[in-house]
């Protein structure tokens, strides 16, 4: 079973999960993300496994998934998420295993990734001239994508 591992650069890596091992999942999960992890819900259809330890010194931020997030949400979340998460479809019915993210998130989540990437990129050399401005900047064409995948 497919699931993604987002690093703080917007990197996609793909995991494969055993499909009816609730606690291999889990422990694969744990090891992407560098220890525990929450579940955390910002889409019906996905869970992000976001760390627990909830300590952001010297951990990056997640642009990529904070603006994925932000997207599902339809708003602007008042707090950044960080370090590695890995994204899965929903549990099952038993509320054990996680199931694969459909195709379409799976779209959402690989361009989300993309603009984010190049989005940065070319803050190297025309900086935003606020960091609002940035994180809104990211927001709109996090909101131009979403719409052009679903």
């Amino acid at each position: 079973m497919r699931a993604w591992l987002v690093d703080e650069g917007a990197r996609l890596t793909a995991l494969d999960l055993p499909a009816d091992d609730a606690g291999a999942q889990y422990a694969q999960i744990r090891g992407a993300v560098g220890g525990s992890a929450e579940a955390a819900y910002y889409h019906r259809g996905s869970v992000l496994h976001v760390p627990a330890t909830g300590r952001t010194d010297g951990v990056s931020t997640n642009l990529a998934v904070w603006a994925l997030a932000c997207g599902w949400r339809a708003m602007e979340l008042p707090y950044l998420l960080y370090g590695p998460i890995v994204i899965t479809g929903p549990y099952d019915t038993e509320g054990a295993a996680v199931e694969e993210l459909s195709d379409r998130l799976t779209a959402q989540v690989h361009t989300v990734c993309d603009t984010v990437q190049e989005t940065v990129t070319g803050w190297r050399t025309r900086r935003p001239a606020s960091n609002e401005a940035a994180l809104s900047e990211l927001l709109a064409y996090t909101r131009r994508d979403l719409a052009a995948v679903s």
